[in-house]
């Protein structure tokens, strides 16, 4: 019988989360339920449950409101990290995130989903406008779908890496 193979690392790099990739990680968020997104207010580390994820004009978005500390967050420092973990693994993504009002965005978003109905002036979204995306694999779990073709690299450490620019 043949022994699991432990995959340590998965890494995808890309400046723009773009296409089927971005989707099938998107629906790996969507199935976690709760991510958890992080900033810095000064030198404190600074992290929050999120629920609400999605692809627009080809960058993982999400929103927040002019009001709340996340906002000035990303205003005085523009990276952040998201991590979440799910059936099948685990997912961090990284990078820089602008901040950008549309209210054409907030309408398609209100059409998916019951509370932004509600939205306000001071509500804004955010992107990801680059970002590393890195996956981890759990004990014996396969590999998900959306690092299909990605260039596999053996680090000397051991570790697996995945890697794919878009």
């Amino acid at each position: 019988m043949k022994q699991p193979v432990r995959i340590k690392s998965l890494t995808f790099e890309a400046l723009i989360l773009i296409g089927n990739d971005m989707d099938k990680i998107l629906e790996f968020l969507d199935a976690c339920g709760v991510f958890y997104l992080a900033t810095s207010d000064g030198s404190q580390a600074k992290v929050r449950p999120m629920n609400f994820a999605r692809n627009v004009n080809g960058k993982l978005s999400f929103y927040t409101s002019k009001l709340k500390d996340l906002y000035k967050q990303l205003e005085k420092n523009p990276l952040a990290e998201l991590s979440a973990a799910g059936k099948g693994g685990w997912i961090r993504i990284r990078g820089a995130v602008s901040l950008h009002d549309s209210p054409e965005i907030f309408g398609k978003w209100a059409a998916e989903a019951e509370f932004f109905r509600f939205a306000d002036e001071n509500r804004v979204a955010c992107s990801f406008d680059s970002a590393t995306v890195e996956f981890m694999p759990g004990y014996q779990a396969s590999l998900p779908d959306f690092v299909a073709g990605w260039e596999k690299t053996v680090l000397p450490e051991g570790e697996i890496k995945y890697t794919r620019t878009m």
